[in-house]
């Protein structure tokens, strides 16, 4: 597991010495935002998720060049996987300068998902639960791959806009696959799988990146990823998740992303019913909280029920939630899961 260590350092190092400068640059070239979220609504250097992309893409390169010269072989899968986040990358740059439709941003990252379904990434058989082991076959690469990946990519999309939360939320979820990755190996007592190590090094080098940015992304927000950054922290995810035959553990990483998906689409629909006009953003107050026009998404949920709530303690129990989640699905599919089936 030397592999997935050293891909996590070397992307946060990358990050962190790469992102002051960039920041600066942004600035200077008038590349800026309005932090929405904050009384006074302060100008961010935007557009910096270039770095965090360079810095997973650079790793896995690395990656591939040392397996490359030293066995001479390399798994296919990461390769898919590398051009899966460079593709999502360009989309999200396209997306922060042409600003595409609602529509056409959910369906554009099915396009990131090609070289997956391409290289037949991935283990044909599911675990569904109540039914058991179900080979898909064919249908794995051509349906539920693109489909996985797709929803990921749109999901982690929509699951921000708060400082920190998008790179906050993507550390703990590839900290957890990481964790996956390394404890399943030593409960096995086997030497991890090709595939089981290629989607510890991708989980990796995105937990490196993900958190090296948060430092600048964290509240008070130093730079805003756009989504040049957030549509790769997706598709990286999603590789992994799928190298590493992780369906479940993907299922319980995402629930808050699905359920954040369905509030939008509640909120919507009462918008439709209402004539009213959407909110795409939570109001700041002078005094630091947040007014939110309803429940209608994760991250509106507890300003909604607590007028005294801030985009700082929001981000934080958000990101306690999800670790809370996340951790405790590795430990139930690692220990629990076993122990029940016997």
């Amino acid at each position: 597991m030397l592999g997935v260590l050293l891909s996590i350092l070397l992307s946060f190092v990358l990050t962190i010495a790469i992102l002051p400068d960039t920041i600066r640059l942004l600035r200077e070239k008038g590349n800026i935002a309005i932090d929405v979220h904050k009384y006074g609504r302060p100008e961010v250097p935007k557009g910096a998720g270039f770095v965090l992309l360079f810095a997973v893409v650079t790793t896995l390169l690395g990656f591939v060049g040392v397996t490359t010269f030293s066995s001479g072989q390399v798994n296919p899968g990461i390769l898919a996987a590398l051009v899966s986040i460079l593709m999502a990358g360009m989309i999200g740059q396209l997306d922060d300068n042409l600003d595409f439709r609602n529509r056409t941003k959910i369906i554009l990252p099915l396009i990131a998902s090609i070289p997956m379904i391409a290289m037949q990434v991935g283990t044909t058989t599911m675990n569904i639960p109540f039914i058991g082991p179900v080979n898909l076959g064919i249908f794995y690469p051509l349906i539920v791959v693109p489909l996985m990946m797709t929803f990921i990519i749109d999901s982690t999309n929509m699951y921000g806009g708060m400082n920190g939360l998008e790179t906050g939320l993507a550390s703990i979820n590839a900290s957890a696959v990481v964790v996956y990755v390394i404890l399943s190996g030593i409960i096995s007592g086997q030497v991890s799988s090709i595939d089981q190590i290629a989607s510890g090094v991708v989980a990796g080098a995105l937990l490196g990146a993900a958190m090296a940015f948060f430092i600048f992304n964290r509240y008070p927000a130093k730079v805003i990823p756009g989504d040049v950054g957030r549509l790769p922290l997706g598709a990286a995810m999603a590789a992994a998740l799928i190298l590493g035959n992780m369906d479940r553990l993907a299922i319980f990483l995402y629930l808050t992303y699905g359920v954040n998906f369905l509030l939008y689409l509640l909120y919507r629909i009462h918008a439709r019913r209402t004539g009213e006009e959407c909110a795409k953003f939570a109001e700041p107050t002078e005094e630091g909280t947040l007014e939110v026009a309803g429940p209608y998404t994760m991250y509106w949920v507890l300003p909604h029920f607590s007028h005294t709530m801030t985009e700082k303690k929001n981000v934080r129990l958000l990101m306690l939630l999800q670790a809370i989640i996340a951790y405790a699905a590795v430990f139930f599919l690692l220990f629990g899961l076993p122990f029940i089936m016997g």
